[in-house]
């Protein structure tokens, strides 16, 4: 089995805060802020590190402090960034989150124009690498087209995250040769054109999304866990009860933990107890990634959890 997982998608610095109380908009909320490195993708490359996985990530930095805090970040966490590129009169990716007083979003605004220089012609360069890799993941973040070249040009098993709701737009008409999709239920609905009110509508929504080229797919439930479906079976699963700090990254890291489970070889209600063991370890920290992803702690959920 080749050496590494290789991911294309985004890589920003996440400044988030809380408030410690209700929140109260249009006014200043004392709270707590916490700036870390973040991105979809590099959220995922990061938990794939932390649970012991090579990884090569193909991204698009500025020339700036934050694009060298991450260089110096993803060399320390074992990330590799030989394969992206960096253009000097450019502002590297940031996210700024705001959470209500349970560490939920309430809301968030991304600057990251930069991913536009992820373009067909310069993937074309890295193809050999994309496919040489255990599997890709995919990231929306990128261009409409990339994603679509993407589609078109991989062999290995692609595993998409689809980031947002108006990121899923892009690809709602278009989503092919795809192993693996992890949407939320609202973006779910995008890419299935209906309303999603009850387990019927679930199994409905999965249908279409399948037919579309999807072969597994996760939609994500919030607190109430996960719907998984493929062309054989399909399920819903709760979520691991734990302490919730923040959810930023939880869906990240759950994919990053299906993931783990997919590269052991395990079926798809199992890669499914793997993401909702990562997310619970990802949501009891402040961090976008936990400090306590591991192999040893993933593990020790799976065997406590669901015996």
């Amino acid at each position: 089995m080749p050496s590494y997982v290789c991911l294309v998608g985004g890589v920003n610095i996440d400044i988030s805060g809380t408030p410690f109380s209700t929140l109260n908009l249009r006014d200043s909320n004392p709270g707590k802020t916490t700036l870390s490195l973040g991105g979809v993708a590099r959220n995922i490359a990061e938990n794939l590190s932390l649970l012991g996985i090579k990884t090569e990530f193909i991204t698009a930095l500025g020339n700036d402090t934050y694009a060298e805090e991450i260089q110096n970040d993803c060399k320390e966490k074992n990330i590799s960034l030989t394969h992206s590129i960096v253009k000097k009169r450019e502002r590297t990716s940031s996210y700024l989150c705001i959470n209500d007083e349970n560490g939920d979003m309430h809301v968030a605004i991304s600057d990251m124009k930069i991913y536009n220089y992820i373009t067909p012609k310069y993937l074309i360069s890295k193809l050999n690498v994309i496919n040489k890799s255990r599997l890709c993941v995919i990231d929306t973040n990128i261009p409409g087209k990339s994603l679509n070249f993407l589609m078109d040009s991989c062999t290995v098993p692609i595993f998409m995250d689809t980031v947002s709701i108006s990121k899923t737009e892009k690809i709602k008409n278009s989503i092919h040769n795809i192993h693996t999709l992890k949407p939320n239920i609202n973006e779910a609905e995008i890419l299935s054109d209906m309303k999603i009110k009850n387990n019927n509508d679930l199994k409905a929504a999965s249908d279409i999304i399948h037919n579309k080229g999807v072969k597994w797919l996760f939609i994500s439930l919030g607190t109430n866990g996960v719907y998984y479906s493929n062309r054989d079976v399909n399920g819903k699963l709760p979520a691991v009860l734990a302490k919730i700090v923040s959810t930023t990254g939880a869906g990240d890291s759950f994919l990053a933990g299906a993931i783990w489970a997919f590269s052991k070889g395990e079926g798809i209600e199992n890669c499914a107890k793997a993401g909702l063991s990562a997310s619970s370890i990802c949501v009891g920290s402040p961090l976008t990634v936990s400090k306590d992803m591991s192999v040893s702690n993933l593990e020790e959920i799976l065997k406590n959890h669901w015996r």
